[in-house]
C-alpha cells in the first residue's frame, strides 16, 4: 500500500510540475521506463531512486509513513493569518539535514571532508559533470543524477573536480 501512495504522489507531482517522463528521466538520471514502472506500482524504488525523485520533485518524507515505506508528501503552505487545518491526526514532517556545494570548473574539492564534517549520508549531483578521484587511482566521471554514498567515501579521501560548474545536494 505504501508503494502505491509513493507511486501516486510521484506521478501527481510530476504532472503538477508539467514534466514528461523523459524530462524527469533526464533530470534524475533514472530511465523513463523505470520511473513509469514506479508510477504504475510495478517496481519498488531503491533508496537511491527515492532520493533522486524526491530531490527533483521537491518532495519530503512523511514521518507518519517512514516505518512502512518511503511515502512522501509536499508540505502544505499556510497563510500567515490562518491556523493550520486539523482535518485528522496531525502529521509531522521530518526534515533531514540538507546542504549544497557548488563545484567550480577545474577546482578540486575534498568530498570526504565535507561529508564527514556535516554527517551527510548521501550526495546527489544535481547539475554539471565532475570527475571523482582518490589518491589510490580510482577515477569515475559523474553526471547529473549520480549518487555518492557518504559512508563509503569517509573511509578514504575522495576528491571531485568539476569539468563545468556543478552542484551537489547533500542529504544527512
Amino acid at each position: 500500500m505504501a508503494e502505491t501512495i509513493f507511486a501516486r504522489m510521484i506521478s501527481e507531482r510530476r504532472k503538477d510540475m508539467n514534466l514528461s517522463l523523459r524530462e524527469l528521466a533526464r533530470v534524475t538520471g533514472i530511465a523513463a521506463s523505470t520511473i513509469s514502472r514506479i508510477e504504475n506500482g510495478r517496481l519498488s524504488p531503491t533508496l537511491d531512486i527515492v532520493a533522486k525523485l524526491t530531490s527533483a520533485l521537491n518532495l519530503e518524507p512523511s514521518a507518519a509513513n517512514l516505518d512502512s515505506s518511503s511515502a512522501l508528501t509536499t508540505p502544505e503552505p499556510v497563510a500567515p493569518s490562518e491556523e493550520p487545518r486539523q482535518d485528522g491526526p496531525t502529521q509531522v514532517v521530518v526534515h533531514k539535514t540538507l546542504g549544497s556545494t557548488i563545484l567550480q570548473k577545474g577546482i578540486r574539492r575534498d568530498l570526504s571532508r565535507i561529508a564527514a564534517r556535516n554527517g551527510y549520508e548521501i550526495a546527489i549531483l544535481v547539475k554539471g559533470t565532475c570527475e571523482l578521484r582518490t589518491n589510490a587511482g580510482f577515477s569515475q566521471t559523474l553526471r547529473p543524477g549520480a549518487t555518492i554514498n557518504c559512508k563509503l567515501i569517509a573511509k578514504q579521501t575522495y576528491f571531485a573536480t568539476a569539468e563545468e560548474e556543478a552542484e551537489l545536494l547533500w542529504i544527512g
